[in-house]
């Protein structure tokens, strides 16, 4: 049996064993993020023999995902399959850097100041992060048809496999997350996993995933309060801003514009910038503001919430380091949004029965509420608050309406990744 073969054989088989058992889609999840879990602790330590174990960890969590995708999917497994997945990879990339850390023999958790001739690894681990949260937004929001296509990965042998590189879908990143951090370092694994994810998240902009991997959708994007403008997670401000104009400024050439004022202001640099000045980017950002009441309807208007997005985690990042905020904590704060993204957009495309979505501040509050605590010179309070108020919201009113409609699945697709 080939290795193509196998990849596509092995999960349909233990697929076939887990229905035969009832196994069910929530626990191939739980096993998932255990693997991945498992295989953070063992990256920590930064040495070849951990990064063989955590590989193994990471293998058997790939298998538990492509095992998942063959059973019946609901609404709430495919949502909890798709958080976890990106829960448990973000820890293995903090993992990464504190494995740098301890290899560089610095004080592993907090030391932000040893960044070594590859770049300080939690500004790496945070890069890497960023980009994989936007990849896993952009396919979930990238039209497509409604339903999932059936095509089966490797089917067309090596070929196949090798046209899909450029996507970096979640089985290459655990071969390369164990390859090079066996023969590299972990620091040479961040590089890495941040340099093929910016080729991955151009990839997904400009073709998409394969159709097999496709998220499946109920249907087209509603207009105004669910679909394309939904996924934006818009605060009160922003919403207010929609209002005043009626829904009459389109979505996408503010979203850039803004988008383009944060990039050069944290190329600049953030450190160098005082008082009320910090708040330029938002205010470069806000320019996306009106575009909210708009019904993204336009060919291109699927990628404002994403360029959105990209804006407040490059503030969040830029400043966080800039303004020495601990690299954990600036970390935390981009996985904890990157979290409450994906869980706005799931809800867009999958409206529950009842009530809606807890709001909370939206794009827009999380970004002020860190550059006023910068402002004022406590960049770092401000964002451990913000951490704990995304936990909050993620743990009780995200769970908790998912938990409700436990009890009422409907069709949903699996994740992407």
């Amino acid at each position: 049996m080939t290795v193509t073969t196998a990849v596509a054989v092995l999960p349909s088989r233990v697929a076939g064993w887990a229905t035969r058992r009832d196994l069910a889609r929530t626990s191939l999840t739980g096993i998932e993020l255990g693997c991945a879990l498992c295989a953070a602790v063992w990256f920590s330590a930064g040495t070849s023999l951990a990064a063989l174990a955590g590989g193994a960890a990471l293998a058997g969590g790939y298998l538990s995902r492509r095992v998942g995708r063959q059973l019946t999917v609901g609404a709430f497994d495919g949502w909890l399959a798709g958080a976890c997945a990106l829960a448990g990879e973000l820890a293995v990339y903090a993992a990464l850097a504190v494995g740098a850390l301890a290899v560089q023999g610095g004080f592993w958790p907090l030391d932000t100041s040893q960044s070594g001739p590859l770049g300080s690894p939690w500004k790496l681990a945070t890069s890497a992060a960023v980009l994989l949260a936007l990849r896993e937004v952009v396919q979930l929001a990238r039209p497509g048809p409604a339903a999932a296509g059936t095509g089966r990965p490797g089917s067309a042998g090596f070929l196949t496999l090798a046209s899909q590189l450029p996507a970096f879908p979640a089985g290459e990143r655990a071969l390369v997350i164990t390859g090079t951090a066996l023969f590299a370092g972990p620091r040479f694994t961040l590089l890495v996993l941040t340099c093929w994810g910016a080729v991955a998240l151009a990839w997904a902009v400009i073709v998409g995933p394969p159709s097999h991997r496709q998220p499946a959708r109920p249907g087209a994007p509603a207009a105004g309060p669910a679909g394309q403008a939904a996924s934006r997670d818009d605060g009160p401000i922003a919403r207010l801003a929609g209002r005043l104009v009626h829904g009459q400024l389109v979505p996408l050439p503010p979203a850039v514009a803004g988008l383009v004022a944060t990039v050069l202001l944290a190329w600049l640099g953030l450190g160098d910038l005082a008082g009320p000045v910090l708040l330029t980017p938002v205010a470069a950002m806000l320019l996306a503001a009106p575009g909210s009441a708009h019904p993204h309807t336009g060919p291109l208007d699927w990628l404002a919430p994403a360029i959105i997005q990209a804006g407040q985690y490059i503030y969040l990042a830029a400043l966080g380091f800039a303004r020495g905020v601990p690299g954990p904590v600036t970390f935390a704060l981009i996985g904890l949004v990157a979290l409450r993204q994906l869980d706005v957009a799931w809800q867009a495309w999958h409206p529950r029965p009842g009530p809606g979505p807890r709001r909370g501040l939206g794009w827009e509050g999380r970004m002020l509420a860190a550059g006023i605590g910068a402002v004022f010179g406590i960049a770092t309070f401000s964002y451990l608050a913000l951490a704990v108020y995304l936990g909050w919201l993620l743990s009780t009113g995200t769970l908790g309406s998912w938990f409700a409609l436990r009890s009422r699945p409907v069709p949903g697709p699996a994740p992407t990744s």
